[in-house]
C-alpha cells in the first residue's frame, strides 16, 4: 500500500498526506516547492499546511520575505495513530450497548402467496441443525390441501437432517397422520372444541411463524427470547396432554 494511502487510514487527508511526505523529502521547503513537488495546486496548499500545524506534524519559520515549512519527524505520525486508537476503543463499549439493545429487537417478515409459505418450510430445514426438533401448533382443517404449501424437496430435506416434529393437533386430524419415528403427536383435549381454524404456528430455533392458510399470509418472528418464551409454553401443554 502506498505511504499516502496508509496516512489516509490514520485521518489525514489526501493533500495533506502529500504534503507531508513531500516535506519529509525536501527538507524545509517553500509553498511552491511542495505545489511542484506534489502537483497540488498553490491555495489547497495554503488551504491545507495550518491543520499540519495544528496536527503537529509540520513547523514553519520565517527567514526574510520567505517562509520554510519542515516535516515533523515520523514519530509524530504514532502520536495520531495512538490518539485514534484511543479513540476506537473509547468508542467501542456504546457500539457494543447499542448492538446487544437491537440484537433484542424482533426481526419481523411478512409474506403472502404459495411461494411465500413454501419460503418458511425451506427456512425450517435450512435454519434446524441435524437433528434438531421443530414444534408445531397444527389446526389444518384438509391436510391434503396443506400439503400443496411445502416445497418439492422438503420432505427429503428433512429426512435427511433427522429434523423431529413434536406437534399438537385435533384428535381428528392426527387419527389421518401415519406414524413416522421423527414425530410425535399429541391431541387437543376434546372440550378445546374443533381446533378448525386452518391456522399452523411452528417455532423453530431462535423463530416462530404463524401461518394462515386461509389467507395465505404468514408472519415470521426471529427473536431468540420469544421463542423460548414460546417454546416453554408449547413444551408444558404438550406434557399435560
Amino acid at each position: 500500500m502506498n505511504s499516502n494511502k496508509i496516512l489516509e487510514k490514520i485521518g489525514l487527508t489526501k493533500n495533506e498526506s502529500l504534503i507531508y511526505l513531500a516535506l519529509v523529502d525536501l527538507g524545509p521547503s517553500t509553498i511552491t516547492q511542495i505545489s511542484d513537488k506534489t502537483a497540488i495546486h498553490r491555495p489547497l496548499v495554503y488551504k491545507a499546511l495550518p491543520h499540519l500545524e495544528e496536527k503537529k506534524l509540520v513547523t514553519s519559520i520565517t527567514q526574510g520575505k520567505q517562509t520554510l515549512y519542515t516535516a515533523e519527524p515520523p514519530n509524530k505520525l504514532e502520536d495520531i495513530f495512538d490518539d485514534l486508537r484511543l479513540q476506537f476503543f473509547n468508542l467501542m463499549p456504546e457500539l457494543e450497548d447499542k448492538y446487544a439493545v437491537n440484537s433484542l429487537k424482533p426481526a419481523i417478515r411478512f409474506l403472502e402467496g404459495k411461494e411465500g409459505i413454501k419460503n418458511i418450510y425451506l427456512d425450517i430445514v435450512s435454519t434446524l441443525k441435524k437433528g434438531d426438533t421443530f414444534y408445531r401448533y397444527s389446526s389444518a382443517t384438509d391436510l391434503n390441501k396443506t400439503k400443496k404449501y411445502l416445497p418439492r424437496d422438503y420432505e427429503k430435506m428433512r429426512d435427511n437432517k433427522k429434523i423431529e416434529r413434536k406437534v399438537i393437533m385435533a384428535e381428528n386430524q392426527a387419527s389421518l397422520k401415519k406414524i413416522k419415528l421423527e414425530r410425535f403427536i399429541k391431541t387437543m383435549p376434546k372440550d378445546t372444541g374443533s381446533f378448525d381454524f386452518n391456522i399452523t404456528k411452528i417455532i423453530y430455533g431462535p423463530k416462530v411463524a404463524y401461518i394462515d392458510y386461509n389467507s395465505e399470509t404468514a408472519i415470521v418472528i426471529e427473536n431468540e427470547l420469544i421463542a423460548k418464551f414460546e417454546l416453554s409454553i408449547f413444551e408444558s401443554f404438550y406434557r399435560k396432554l
